[in-house]
């Protein structure tokens, strides 16, 4: 957190970037509250060391404020747009520079796919859960979802769309790219990006679930899906292993 400077002479940009560094800090430390109670404009500006009149040129209100500082928060941590965090993004482009390659049969290739979908989803669970980029979507969509009144909450409904809308987008090419890889293609009626869509609302919803009981939803499953037995899946895993299969069929030879 930068140190408390001079409140004169202070440009706009480099008062909008004090705020927002100072603001972003505490959201890491202490989270973002539905009503946006810890996030106190007067506050962040004696913090901050910026002129109160600066700030309030730069947004009139909170809200607008609040709706600034979201977008900063997700382009502080752009793992959350490509759905996988860095380690995770790494695992599957291993994967696909091998395993299609290795496989022969179609049951073969079907077994290196889910193979590819076990690894990955079961650590991304762990991986982006904990981001504050995905703390962040949650409690916004809950805030915007709940029909409570939330200040700024069309311009926040707003920008989630325009984030999530990159999100799906960018998981639909992944998408795009796995199914190139082990000889799939989308069911005649849904498109990759119905697939993302599909993947997205299993993940929001075992997210929530796991905040409330995470042995229900992070307990191992050992579970044979195909020609290759028996394997420890998350729940997650399996679940968005029977989506992609429901959603995809095999190229003709």
């Amino acid at each position: 957190m930068p140190e408390p400077g001079p409140r004169s002479r202070r440009p706009a940009g480099q008062t909008r970037a004090l705020m927002l560094e100072v603001a972003v800090e505490r959201v890491k430390a202490e989270g973002l509250q539905l009503d946006y109670a810890n996030i106190e404009l007067e506050d962040l500006i004696r913090a901050a060391g910026v002129p109160r009149s600066t700030v309030f040129r730069i947004w009139p209100d909170r809200a607008a404020f609040v709706a600034d500082l979201v977008r900063a928060l997700f382009e502080a941590d752009p793992g959350f747009e490509t759905g996988f965090d860095d380690e995770t993004l790494g695992f599957v482009e291993q994967a696909l520079a091998g395993s299609a390659d290795v496989a022969s049969s179609p049951e073969e290739k079907e077994a290196a796919l889910r193979e590819v979908l076990r690894a990955a989803v079961a650590h991304n669970m762990a991986a982006v859960e904990d981001t504050v980029a995905w703390r962040v979507y949650r409690t916004m969509s809950a805030a915007v979802s709940s029909g409570d009144a939330v200040p700024g909450g069309e311009e926040i409904r707003a920008l989630l769309s325009e984030i999530v809308g990159r999100y799906l987008d960018r998981m639909a090419e992944l998408y795009r790219v796995l199914n190139a890889a082990f000889g799939l293609r989308m069911r005649p009626g849904v498109s990759e990006r119905d697939l993302a869509v599909a993947v997205m609302a299993t993940i929001d919803g075992m997210g929530d679930h796991r905040r409330i009981n995470p042995e229900l939803i992070d307990g191992p499953r050992t579970v044979a899906l195909g020609v290759e037995g028996e394997r420890e899946w998350h729940l997650a895993g399996i679940a968005i292993s029977g989506i992609h299969t429901a959603f995809t069929e095999r190229i003709a030879a």
